[in-house]
């Protein structure tokens, strides 16, 4: 494979392996693990992934880049055929999103070879023609002398075709002016030696009076990237940086100005910024080092490409300030270093000219409506054509060329003459031409097009003449590579800056621990202890090693010294970011901050000790006339903050003498006092262990406990009922009071350790000491025998806090208190945790001692204590009154644990079994054998609608659910095969459910007590804030009034009474049935009352919805009926209209008809004879019958 080809596919995998892929590629950066899926070696005969295939291409596998390309599609190919008819449609759409990505990074990183290629291979075409005459050296003078031309502005002269990287182009000028005449005398000098005549060739050199308007192509080799050469790169970003401000924090970030970054994306095509380039020489995807050098150049080029507004755009300078001082820095710290070699393409020498001219064209304006002239012709024809190129447009048009493509081939450094950059201007034009040629829809156009030309021929004529004039030829000797000086950095500058740093100190927020913030840093580090530590680290820096630097004068520039110095804090990031050490983590940062705000003040010249201004109005890059944000958004310098000397922490035990504050500048030595007025000067001390006086910090105290046991097993060696221990202080370790990374309060170490001024105190109340490391080191050792040992010493260790701090809390000292009250809690919590976790130590007996609630100092691993405590977590959760939210608004935390109940029984696992359980679908006889059906569809439903009130509920609708699933299914399970299976999933589904609510028992119970005790606390300290507050008014109030006292009253307890209303006697109340003047009520019970309260009000606000709801609804009925009424009245009315309509012109045809009548016509026995004649006709069927009469019988009148 040749080199060219290798960093084709380095690119490549780079960009598939990128975070700006980093959503799609995740499933496809390492092998597939076989423990999860056994059938895949079956299915897939030839695994690949992103890694392998970056070893097998490092490793010189392929040997041509076919081969790559084959494997690379191979790990989507695998992905598809082994998901294909699975349930796991997400890997076929990253699959074949990555086929995509694959195909769209193939083409860029080949076009890329291919401008490279061109730019190193590319020159004049014709500078040697074989001759195969021979003679004498001869000197031929030929004077030539132009013709006037007499085109016209309309007109476009013929150019010699040219391409982007100036190979075999000809500089030619459009000879438009009459009046000017341009004479050029060329000599030919004509030699031929007898070595050329025996070859059968000959040689012609061609001098010309006027600078040649062609140079040669330089050839550009790809260099490697290494440790070196990313260093290079990186001083040159921090000191660009540095050196322009005001231009660098327009391209610090990427575009996210919202208003115009879906326009920029649809114009650049490839966004670069500086945060982007730095992540990438982080994560060494520059496999080249032009690479990088072209993306500096990337950044101010989408500036000038995106940024095209006429009238001068503001941002337009900005960008050409910033590539000016990018390639001084180029040149100085890579160029430098790879002369003779060229690493990246040169600029054009007059490339500042060539920018000039384009804005030119840029800034020109209609006459008629003042709209930009260049507007069609800024960016690629497919910008303005939906993405596609007009039809028939590649047919007529052989190279499309815009604006914004010249001046991105220009800032990449690939026109190598100022005429292959004329001709790409002018073939913008020709190219307009040759489209809309006869076309009058395309005429407004080709005016432009013209408009344009005829400033070409002002603006490019000029940068000809310039390219070939004397002007021209000195011009570019001055352009030759030259190399900024920077001045080397003094000695005493840069010990200075060691000094200053060494002061520096580190706070830590958890232990408030004081200690030098270089300590860490000053030696190398030992890699016979740290045997990982290069593998982790490239190159090793420490400070010693710095200041042998410094003293050797190794540092030519301020950047190698910065590079040195942050150099050592990377690595402690690198090394200790895997590994977790969170302490040296944020030792490492801090002190990295620390020396970038101490150089940069000492680079401007200032004190570190003074607060930098604001920047204002005569310092702040910010044009009024911005077209759009170029490189994110605008931060301006933070102030350094004024330094202050560290808090220091004491604690205040039972006795008032014990509670002195112990400096930890000093080494066991007492402080002199000093003097109002004078200042004493600290000097730092290197903190040692075995100093009783000094507080030792807590990582340093872990790992000496660690050492004292040297026996120490690995966690994976343990077993049994050893391995559950582990297990249980692992979880205890996780507690937000207990963790190592940020704990609240101190269990790990001995706590003489961090407070040695407490040390005789604490050995009078606590008899046998214990803290968490050690408990973890023994059992690790092996020292216990059993499991109910390793939990006595645990509990010893909360046991110890409650009697060293009893005395404390009962006077209502803060610190007292918070440790009294937290180990408290904290011992409950381990009971249940131990209780629950070391399941295989439990044993039933009934003799033992059984706790039932609270904190107790011991216990024993016994299934009835087991019982019990599980009876006390289920008392306290399942009765806690739920946080309630609105319906639709987020989850309180307690509304978030009773959806993880549901959600732990909808896992994909599951589907089949919780089928039978999700819907209120269920048989017509499920009523007769079930009070109260319910399914999960009803728990989420009523969940959503906020009509739980606590956890209780929602646990047993849960369990609901399956107990009715086997009450009903329990007689017809043998009988039918459907209600058999639902049995089994029902006891399923319980036991997933049971060991669900196992665990949110344990996590709930704790956080209710924890938001106990933190509510108090927090109570706690706003009356400590409150008496403080109150004794500063006294003494401000003793102040203006001296001699008077003003008596101050304070609580020393936080109680909440309510007041009680007492009834008055009457003949059947007895007076020792009657309420008590104090009721005093507990923090918990005022929760929990004014909880009960919110939930009152929660009802009435529902009942009050549910009447303006109803009222609604009838306001609503009214309305409807009331338009449902004026609708039948409309359409009765309509009927009757219609009705009169038709009755009025059934009466005038009837009177039609009646004249028609009495008009003459055919006699009637016309008429009969033409009816009997109708074959049609039906026939008169003639019966004779006779009529029978009835008689009718006469009834006799009477008269009266």
């Amino acid at each position: 494979m040749t080199p060219q080809e290798l960093s084709i596919c380095r690119e490549i995998h780079a960009g598939l392996t990128s975070n700006e892929r980093g959503n799609i590629n995740y499933l496809f950066l390492s092998p597939v693990d076989t423990t999860h899926f056994p059938d895949y070696p079956v299915i897939i005969k030839r695994p690949m992934d992103l890694q392998t295939l970056k070893e097998h291409l490092e490793n010189g596998t392929y040997a041509k880049k076919e081969e790559f390309y084959a494997d690379a599609k191979l790990i989507f190919d695998n992905a598809l055929l082994f998901n294909k008819g699975r349930d796991s449609k997400f890997v076929l759409d990253l699959a074949k999103s990555m086929i995509k990505a694959f195909d769209r990074v193939r083409k860029s990183a080949e076009k890329k070879a291919a401008r490279l290629a061109a730019a190193a291979d590319g020159g004049s075409v014709g500078n040697q023609k074989a001759s195969k005459e021979g003679g004498k050296k001869k000197k031929i003078n030929i004077k030539l002398k132009k013709q006037k031309s007499t085109s016209s502005i309309g007109e476009l002269p013929k150019a010699a075709p040219s391409d982007s990287t100036g190979a075999g182009d000809v500089s030619t000028k459009n000879d438009s002016k009459p009046t000017k005449k341009v004479k050029t005398k060329l000599k030919l000098k004509l030699s031929t030696g007898s070595s050329d005549a025996k070859k059968g060739a000959s040689k012609v050199k061609v001098k010309s009076s006027t600078p040649k308007s062609d140079s040669a192509a330089e050839k550009v080799e790809v260099v490697p990237m290494n440790s070196f050469r990313r260093a290079q790169c990186v001083k040159i970003i921090a000191s660009l940086k540095r050196r322009q401000p005001g231009a660098c924090k327009w391209f610090h970030k990427p575009v996210s100005d919202p208003a115009i970054v879906q326009d920029y994306k649809e114009k650049i095509s490839n966004p670069m910024d500086l945060s982007m380039v730095s992540s990438k020489l982080d994560k060494n995807q520059y496999s080249a080092l032009g690479d990088f050098v072209q993306d500096l150049r990337l950044i101010a080029a989408n500036c000038l490409q995106y940024n095209t507004s006429p009238g001068g755009d503001s941002f337009r300078p900005v960008a050409m300030e910033f590539l000016t001082t990018a390639e001084d820095l180029c040149r100085l710290f890579i160029a430098k270093h790879e002369a003779p070699t060229i690493v990246y393409p040169t600029l054009l020498y007059c490339w500042v000219d060539c920018i000039k001219a384009v804005d030119e064209l840029i800034n020109m304006t209609n006459p008629e409506d003042g709209l930009q002239t260049a507007w069609y012709f800024l960016h690629p024809v497919t910008y303005f054509c939906g993405g596609q190129y007009p039809e028939g447009y590649l047919e007529k048009v052989k190279r499309p060329i815009d604006l914004g493509t010249i001046v991105q081939q220009l800032m990449a450094g690939h026109y190598n003459s100022v005429g292959a950059f004329v001709a790409d201007c002018r073939r913008i034009v020709e190219n307009c031409r040759a489209f809309y040629a006869g076309d009058e829809e395309g005429a407004s156009l080709c005016e432009k097009a013209n408009r344009l030309h005829g400033s070409m021929e002002k603006n490019l004529d000029p940068l000809i003449d310039f390219d070939q004039s004397d002007k021209g030829a000195k011009a570019k000797e001055r352009a030759a590579p030259k190399y900024i000086v920077i001045k080397r950095p003094e000695k005493d500058f840069l010990k200075n800056i060691m000094r200053e740093l060494r002061a520096a100190k580190y706070t830590d927020k958890s232990t408030r621990l004081t200690e030098n913030a270089t300590l860490h840093f000053e030696k190398p580090v030992d890699t016979a202890i740290f045997t990982d530590y290069l593998k982790f680290v490239e190159t090793p820096m420490d400070l010693e090693t710095v200041d042998s630097k410094i003293e050797s004068g190794s540092y030519v520039t301020p950047e190698d010294f910065e590079y040195d110095i942050s150099l050592i804090f990377k690595n402690c990031l690198d090394y200790n970011g895997p590994k977790k050490n969170i302490h040296m983590v944020t030792l490492g940062k801090h002190t990295a901050k620390i020396f970038r705000k101490l150089f940069a003040e000492k680079l401007r010249g200032g004190s570190v000790a003074k607060r930098l201004s604001l920047p204002t109005a005569a310092n702040r890059v910010a044009p009024a006339t911005l077209g759009g944000k170029v490189g994110g958004k605008k931060r301006p310098a933070s102030p350094v903050p004024e330094e202050r000397p560290s808090k220091r922490v004491s604690i205040k035990g039972p006795l008032r003498t014990a509670s002195k504050a112990v400096s930890t500048s000093s080494s066991g030595k007492s402080a002199p006092k000093s003097k109002p007025g004078k200042k004493i000067a600290k000097s730092p001390t290197k903190i040692t262990p075995t100093d009783p006086s000094v507080p030792i910090p807590m990582h340093v105290a872990i790992a000496s406990i660690k050492e004292s046991y040297p026996g120490r097993r690995q966690n994976k060696d343990l077993e049994g009922w050893e391995a559950d221990c582990l297990k249980f202080l692992r979880q205890l370790m996780k507690h937000p009071w207990v963790s190592a990374e940020r704990p609240k309060y101190i269990f790990h170490v001995p706590v003489f350790s961090v407070f040695p001024e407490i040390r005789d105190i604490y050995a009078q109340k606590v008899e046998t000491p214990m803290d968490l490391t050690t408990a973890e080191a023994k059992l690790l050792s092996g020292v216990y025998p059993d499991a109910e040992v390793f939990i006595s010493d645990i509990a010893l260790v909360f046991s110890n806090a409650i009697t060293f701090n009893k005395e404390g809390h009962d006077v209502g000292e803060p610190m007292s208190c918070a440790y009294y009250e937290a180990s408290t809690h904290l011992l409950k919590y381990i009971r249940w945790l131990s209780l629950e976790l070391i399941e295989s130590s439990l044993i039933d007996c009934s003799d033992s001692p059984v706790v039932e609630s609270g904190s107790a100092s011991s216990w024993k691993l016994t299934i009835r204590n087991r019982e019990m405590a599980r009876k006390e977590m289920e008392s306290t959760v399942f009765n806690e009154l739920l946080d309630k939210t609105e319906p639709g608004d987020k989850f309180s935390w307690s509304e978030q644990e009773c959806e993880k109940l549901l959600k732990s029984l909808r896992h994909t696992s599951d589907n089949k079994r919780m089928g039978f359980f999700v819907q209120m679908n269920f048989p017509p006889d499920y009523t007769a054998f079930i009070s109260k059906p319910i399914a999960w569809e009803k728990c989420q439903e009523k969940l959503q609608q906020r009509r739980y009130n606590n956890i209780g509920e929602t646990v047993a609708d849960l369990r609901l659910i399956f107990s009715n699933a086997l009450k009903y299914n329990e007689g017809a399970r043998h009988v039918s095969k459907i209600s058999g299976i639902a049995y089994d999933s029902a006891i399923h589904m319980s036991r997933k459910l049971e060991s669900a609510i196992d665990k949110m028992l344990l996590s709930f119970g704790d956080r209710i007590g924890r938001e106990r005790i933190d509510m108090i606390t927090s109570h706690r300290e706003m009356e400590a804030t409150e008496r403080a507050e109150e004794e500063q008014r006294k003494q401000e109030w003793e102040k203006e009034n001296p001699g008077s006292t003003v008596e101050v009253k304070t609580k020393l307890r936080i109680v909440h009474q309510r007041s009680s209303h007492r009834k008055k006697m009457t003949d059947f109340e007895f007076p020792f049935y009657d309420e008590q003047d104090n009721q005093v009520e507990t923090q918990a019970d005022s929760l929990q009352h004014a909880k009960a309260l919110y939930e009152k009000q929660r009802e009435a606000r529902a009942n009050m919805q549910e009447i303006a709801l109803s009222i609604g609804i009838s306001v609503f009925k009214r309305h409807q009926e009331s338009a449902a009424a004026k609708a039948w009245a409309y359409q009765m009315a309509y009927k009757a209209h219609t009705k009169r309509i038709s009755i009025e012109k059934e009466r005038a045809e009837a009177k039609k008809e009646a004249r028609a009548d009495e008009a003459p016509g055919k006699p009637m026995g016309a008429f009969v004879s033409l009816a009997l004649n109708d074959n049609k006709r039906k026939k008169i069927k003639m019966s004779m019958s006779i009529q029978k009469t009835k008689k009718i019988r006469r009834s006799k009148v009477v008269g009266f």
